[in-house]
């Protein structure tokens, strides 16, 4: 049974105490609850801190993230709840994981440029952010893949490469807020194998 992702929304941040009933029961006092989907370590049998909620209506996820995100604690951790689809136009995913940090690129490349070269390996989440540093001296840009899957295959493929007479250097970008902790860690990826399963991304 294929889950319905324009019905369904993501749970985050859960602490391993939250049980799928406890869940039910929390979901179903502001709305009907068709199924919920509580993905589990396949060695330690733990939840992973989140889930995917399918309600029977789009109007029902806007009014469930409305009660419910930001608002609502349990055990110490305060939920994050959103669709996991942005709309039914757009197909790229919520979470853009998949961020890649490029460096040393020549003046005369820019964001189409940078999406064409990149978008051979797969769709990317949004377009590449073209930004310096040094006062000027280095120019770098972000690039976002909807899933590690293609961004691993660009940085094997692309990193130390002439691109416009410049040799460029690709490496995961470094999480904002967390000093040190870089995208693509073991967790970050298990979401988007969970996220490819469930249909939150499209791989081509």
């Amino acid at each position: 049974m294929d889950q319905n992702t324009e019905c369904t929304v993501y749970v985050g941040n859960l602490d391993p105490q939250v049980s799928k009933e406890l869940l039910y029961e929390l979901f179903v006092q502001v709305a009907p609850v068709s199924r919920i989907r509580y993905p589990k370590d396949k060695v330690k049998q733990e939840h992973q801190g989140f889930a995917f909620v399918e309600l029977f209506s789009e109007a029902d996820c806007d009014f469930a993230i409305k009660s419910l995100n930001n608002t609502v604690s349990l055990f110490g951790k305060v939920l994050k709840v959103r669709r996991t689809l942005e709309n039914a136009k757009n197909s790229a995913p919520v979470f853009a994981r998949a961020k890649l940090f490029v460096k040393n690129l020549d003046s005369t490349i820019d964001a189409v440029q940078l999406q064409k070269l990149f978008g051979k390996f797969g769709p990317l989440a949004k377009p590449p952010q073209l930004f310096t540093l040094k006062d000027g001296a280095l120019r770098c840009a972000y690039v976002y893949f909807t899933t590690f899957r293609h961004s691993d295959e660009a940085l094997e493929k692309l990193n130390n490469q002439i691109v416009a007479n410049q040799i460029i250097s690709i490496d995961y970008a470094f999480k904002e807020g967390k000093a040190g902790e870089k995208h693509g860690d073991p967790v970050e990826r298990l979401l988007d194998e969970e996220a490819q399963k469930h249909g939150v991304v499209k791989l081509t």
